[in-house]
């Protein structure tokens, strides 16, 4: 095993100690666990993405305080789990104390192979798994909550965001569907899940959802349409 290794298992293994297994409570009558993908290496951003400074905070921080009230809506979950890749030892010193990391040794594989290896993080009482996007700089723990009022009306359907005509994260995926979810392996992401299965899902309009950061450009722009200073 590699020094970088070593630390990062070490690291790893302090930080289960602090989450003691994670919380355990359901969200009304179903058990969801929460999965945010930061894997990425993000070649386009030419950096690493996930660090990139957004109000102040490296992005991955931004989009967890936003998206749980800096850690609130744990409570609603059975666990939240982060799967990192790329940079993980540079990413993994950021990461709150209220999410799990887990590094996917394999993430050149793809967002596909990076849920697949997620799914089965998953804690063995989830009924459901909500699948986020570190990069999604704009979900509020607001929109997710009424994500999960949605999933527990209507358990056996898929509860996914609507925006700019389609589908995609944030994701609440059933039981059910984790098996098809694990088998999956290229760099086209749960996508084709929803589209296979459009029937079976109650799409949720989250404009907030197009807000998916892949360049330096896309960033500025971020900041700009906030009426922010990039630099901040």
């Amino acid at each position: 095993m590699s020094e970088t290794s070593a630390n990062l298992a070490a690291e790893l293994a302090s930080r289960d100690t602090v989450l003691g297994g994670g919380v355990s409570q359901s969200a009304g009558s179903i058990n969801v666990a929460a999965l945010m993908l930061a894997a990425g290496q993000s070649k386009r951003f030419n950096g690493i993405k996930q660090l990139a400074k957004v109000n102040g905070q490296p992005m991955l921080l931004h989009t967890l305080t936003q998206l749980t009230e800096h850690g609130d809506l744990t409570r609603e979950l059975c666990e939240f789990n982060l799967v990192l890749g790329a940079n993980a030892a540079h990413i993994l010193p950021h990461v709150p104390d209220y999410v799990s990391p887990c590094i996917f040794p394999q993430w050149q594989q793809g967002m596909g192979a990076t849920i697949a290896f997620g799914v089965q993080k998953a804690n063995s009482e989830s009924s459901h798994l909500l699948v986020t996007l570190a990069d999604q700089v704009a979900i509020t723990r607001e929109q997710v909550t009424t994500m999960l009022h949605h999933c527990a009306a209507n358990p056996e359907n898929i509860i996914a965001a609507r925006y700019k005509g389609i589908l995609g994260a944030p994701v609440i995926f059933p039981r059910t569907y984790f098996s098809l979810l694990s088998e999956l392996d290229a760099d086209t992401g749960a996508r084709k899940i929803l589209q296979q299965y459009s029937a079976s899902v109650v799409a949720i309009d989250l404009p907030n959802a197009q807000f998916d950061i892949d360049t330096q450009l896309e960033l500025q722009q971020w900041h700009q349409s906030m009426g922010q200073d990039q630099k901040n």
